[in-house]
Parts: structure tokens; C-alpha cells; sequence
């Protein structure tokens, strides 16, 4: 799952348009339509800025050359 799919997925289940989304964010509807779409790669505080109006935390795992701990 790339990151547009991620944030098109989040937007879906917390019940929100793109334009609402936008509005929340301060970002403009069209850079949210064009991340979900993969059009393009959101930056780091753009994703956290997403993810946080979502609600949803960005969650990093360490990996090691098998796949990640804890496996």
C-alpha cells in the first residue's frame, strides 16, 4: 500500500471528503486528490499533518534483513 492509498483509505473510514479533508488541513483539495491519486509523493510534515487531522498515528517499524522484529 503506497501513501495515497493510505491517506485515500484513512479519509474513507473517518467519513470525510477531499474538500473536508483539505479544510482541516490547510492543504488544498487538489494536493489531497493528487496524493491519493499517486500523482505525486506527500513530504513527511504533510503526511503527519494528513494523518494527525485523521486522527491516525504514522507508525514506523525497524526492519532487519529478514523482514521486521518481532516476526
Amino acid at each position: 500500500m503506497n501513501s495515497g492509498q493510505i491517506v485515500r483509505t484513512a479519509r474513507e473510514r473517518s467519513g470525510l471528503t477531499v474538500a473536508e479533508l483539505a479544510d482541516k488541513t490547510g492543504l488544498h483539495f487538489t494536493t489531497i486528490y493528487s496524493i491519493e491519486k499517486g500523482e505525486t509523493s506527500p513530504k513527511m510534515d504533510t503526511m503527519l499533518r494528513i494523518m494527525n487531522a485523521l486522527d491516525y498515528d504514522i507508525v514506523f517499524n525497524p526492519r532487519y534483513k529478514g523482514g521486521y522484529y518481532g516476526e
